[in-house]
């Protein structure tokens, strides 16, 4: 077997390709059904911006809900509340869905804001929704290849529709004072990076559609969708917590369900565009070295970047030392005191500081990792070396690490609990950062073993994001601190979670290579 060729999907190995079409129906389902309810909430809120009688009646609901009393009956809550928000309650408690500290309070803003402000956001949520209506069915291969004429459609629909909601949400945003926006500053800030990486993940897309890139739209076109799952994924967030944690409150689930939603919706695209490219044939040699001479400019960006990643690698390395050997404890970052909620200063002190033997095992194999991954860096990304040198001791150092640095962060996560208002996310980050780091060891230990060199490179990649996510939160803290936030969002620990949320920011950088790689080079996109 070659060492760049792609991995087989082989048609001797049916249950594959069913479970492809699994995937995509439930999926499918999930979005058509989230898109409706969407679509039902933008009816809602047109109805009630600016209307006094159903700001009195989400009144009366959060004061009964405090009450213990009864809220009302579910059809009428969901006419004057969404359907989505009845359906909340009826998986949790009528408190968890109405009550302070969560939903009520921006239902109750939006009753109250100015007339054009619903408008506004009405077309915002409707728009969203025929996103999840018209783009479901476009990552489904069969459909692509069946329907072309109704791929092409849905494909015109769901750009101008995509467009149109990030344009509504801009305008939503830059009317609307920060303290009005539900979750405030995080929630805001989140929006914007939202708005914006939509934008430009969609009109990427586009370009590589008018440049006959096929692979690469499809590629962009899953990570923009990604994005825009973040919708739905963190309503189907609340659900699960809510059912699972009914004596919880709605906005202390969010901190959980927040904290890991923009990278887990772009892995979940990653992984759409992954299953598309296995579900493709191969190229031969020849083709897949024809195909990459009109992505040279890429690559020559790859290889500076790759260079600027070593200096990243050591940083994390000596922040692994400092923070996890030297001088344990979240309480020791700087400004600790002032950005980082007591809560949580003790959850992890209590959890990560407090038990040396798996803080040292998680300093260890995070070093090991780090060493594979700049030496990686090095042999496939600044220097291009021969596939056998990429699939060295190195590059199982890397994998042997990321699953020693996942199952840790993993038992971590389980350890700290669920979220609240004390401990923000609880212990959700480690539980998601951890499976992660697991997966993509596992993937690449498995291209290892198979000898596929450009999955190896690909997997290998996002192993490395995986490694310096959390040893970047140390140098993240402190720059967000120095940017001048407002005081009450500092006191309110937004400034935490920022930094917090945004160390697994850095798979979108592995995701975005993916688009350009080896591995999708070698595939026959269609």
């Amino acid at each position: 077997m070659s060492l760049t060729a792609p991995i087989p999907l082989s048609p001797a190995a049916p249950w594959r390709a069913w479970l492809l079409r699994a995937l995509a129906v439930a999926l499918t389902l999930a979005m058509l059904l989230y898109g409706l309810a969407a679509i039902d909430a933008g009816i809602v809120n047109y109805r009630s911006a600016g209307n006094a009688e159903i700001a009195a009646k989400r009144v009366a609901m959060q004061r009964a809900a405090e009450a213990g009393q009864t809220v009302g009956d579910t059809r009428e809550i969901a006419a004057h509340s969404s359907i989505m928000l009845a359906l909340l309650s009826r998986v949790s408690s009528p408190t968890y869905a109405y009550g302070k500290n969560g939903l009520s309070e921006p239902l109750i803003h939006y009753a109250t804001m100015p007339k054009a402000n619903g408008i506004v956001l009405s077309v915002h949520n409707v728009l969203g929704g025929t996103c999840m209506l018209f783009g479901a069915l476009q990552f489904w291969p069969a459909f692509r290849r069946r329907f072309p004429l109704w791929h092409r459609t849905f494909g015109a629909i769901y750009l101008l529709a995509a467009q149109s909601a990030m344009v509504a949400s801009m305008v939503y945003l830059v009317r609307t004072p920060i303290a009005d926006i539900y979750d405030q500053l995080t929630f805001y800030v989140g929006l914007w990076g939202l708005a914006i990486g939509v934008t430009v993940s969609l009109w990427m897309a586009v370009y590589s559609m008018w440049r006959k890139q096929i692979a690469q739209h499809q590629a962009w076109m899953c990570l923009n969708y990604g994005m825009l799952l973040t919708a739905p994924i963190q309503r189907y967030g609340w659900l699960a917590f809510g059912a699972a944690a009914p004596e919880l409150r709605q906005l202390e689930a969010n901190y959980a369900v927040t904290g890991v939603l923009v990278p887990l919706c772009v892995m979940i695209g990653y992984g759409l565009f992954t299953l598309n490219r296995w579900a493709q044939d191969g190229r031969s040699a020849k083709s897949m070295a024809k195909v990459a001479q009109a992505f040279t400019g890429q690559a020559r960006l790859g290889r500076t970047l790759a260079l600027l990643g070593l200096p990243v690698l050591l940083a994390a390395g000596v922040s692994t030392v400092q923070h996890y050997m030297l001088n344990p404890g979240l309480g020791q970052a700087a400004n600790a005191a002032t950005l980082i909620p007591a809560g949580v200063i003790q959850m992890e002190d209590a959890v990560i500081a407090g038990h040396a033997p798996t803080r040292t095992l998680f300093a260890l194999a995070t070093l090991l990792g780090l060493l594979g991954g700049a030496r990686l860096l090095w042999t496939a990304f600044a220097t291009q070396q021969a596939a056998a040198r990429i699939m060295d001791a190195s590059a199982w150092a890397l994998a042997a690490g990321g699953a020693v640095v996942g199952a840790v962060l993993v038992h971590w996560g389980m350890q700290m609990g669920l979220p609240s208002f004390a401990t923000v996310s609880g212990g959700a980050l480690y539980v998601f950062g951890g499976t992660t780091t697991l997966l993509f060891a596992a993937l690449l230990a498995w291209a290892l073993r198979r000898r596929q060199a450009a999955w190896a490179k690909e997997w290998g990649l996002f192993v490395i994001a995986c490694l310096v996510a959390t040893p970047s939160f140390y140098w993240a803290l402190p720059a967000l601190g120095a940017m001048g936030f407002d005081a009450q969002f500092v006191q309110t620990g937004h400034v935490f979670r920022l930094a917090s949320y945004g160390q697994w920011m850095l798979l979108i950088g592995a995701f975005v290579y993916a688009i350009y790689s080896e591995a999708t080079h070698s595939k026959l996109a269609r």
